[in-house]
């Protein structure tokens, strides 16, 4: 108890350095919260997509060869073509929840068509069905696996860069704790030799630098979550505008389609900080706390309290 007590009395000492290693705690705590709740809001938001897209089917004609050479889709080796009227009776079906078909000169037979089931399990019954009103058997009915890219393009990056933003934060702080643990023990010598030389063993001597760093630590901890989410959605749109702006427009007409289901969430994500990704910053900024206390009762047992008193003599 008295370890702890002497620990919370020392918080009131030497504010200069105590508001210093405050600062930089807090800075890493913000800049965590920042890129742990991107990441994990962006994972959310790719899985999302990814299940929105399984509903999402196309149908495209089997590629040929004939003499060792590929044919394209919709050639005259093919068999006959689908025809417009057909792919719109294609869309009345109790297994979609919606459709797009539209004529376009990229599409198969002139043809662009999305059709969008109600569950993915679906596609066996709904492939079925098509062959049941006429659909050729050189045809293929399968989901838009291409569209991916083009919808969720920008969360993966978005996601990826979270990442790679979160692993340099915690590298840093992790050597920017144990920097500030090894000059303030440096700084702090002499105290700590006073201690010892009354008894103090070095455990506990650790420990209440351990508990000054923790009570810090916990406060920077508030004020960092508090921070981190209101900077965590201005950043994640400066970073997705920005991809915005080097992406094709015309790449996001399925996006707007599935706009309700997460798909179309690849322009802008609404970025938040939950339960999970809360306890995740906590267990992060007590370990890097722990760092700390690790270097300081490394440094501490190389502190020989009468060699320390003599140096201060």
């Amino acid at each position: 108890m008295y370890v702890i007590e002497h620990a919370l009395l020392n918080l009131g000492k030497n504010k200069g350095r105590n508001i210093l290693l405050a600062a930089i705690i807090l800075t890493i705590i913000t800049a965590t919260v920042v890129a742990l709740a991107i990441y994990n809001t962006s994972g959310v938001a790719i899985e999302e997509t990814r299940a929105a897209l399984q509903c999402a089917v196309r149908i495209a004609p089997q590629r040929q060869t004939v003499g060792g050479g590929a044919v394209a889709p919709g050639g005259n080796q093919q068999g006959a073509a689908v025809s417009l009227e057909q792919y719109l009776s294609f869309a009345e079906s109790e297994y979609l929840d919606g459709a797009d078909v539209k004529e376009s000169n990229r599409g198969a037979d002139g043809v662009d068509a999305v059709y969008y089931l109600k569950r993915p399990d679906m596609l066996a019954a709904f492939d079925a069905e098509l062959r049941g009103k006429g659909l050729p058997g050189d045809y293929n009915v399968r989901t838009d696996e291409s569209a991916f890219e083009s919808v969720a393009g920008s969360v993966e990056s978005l996601n990826n860069l979270a990442f790679t933003f979160l692993i340099i934060v915690l590298a840093l702080g992790a050597v920017i704790m144990i920097l500030m643990s090894v000059i303030t023990i440096r700084e702090r010598k002499y105290e700590i030799g006073v201690l010892r030389a009354m008894g103090m063993k070095k455990k506990k001597v650790a420990l209440g630098l351990w508990v000054e760093v923790i009570v810090i630590t916990c406060i920077c901890f508030t004020l960092g979550m508090g921070l981190g989410t209101v900077l965590s959605q201005p950043v994640s749109d400066a970073i997705m505008t920005g991809q915005a702006e080097s992406k094709d427009a015309g790449s996001t007409s399925l996006a707007d389609r599935l706009g309700g289901t997460g798909a179309g969430q690849a322009e802008t994500i609404s970025v938040s900080v939950d339960a999970v990704t809360a306890l995740e910053i906590f267990a992060i900024s007590i370990l890097l706390a722990s760092i700390a206390g690790v270097a300081s009762v490394s440094r501490i047992t190389k502190c020989e309290p009468i060699k320390i008193l003599m140096e201060r003599n």
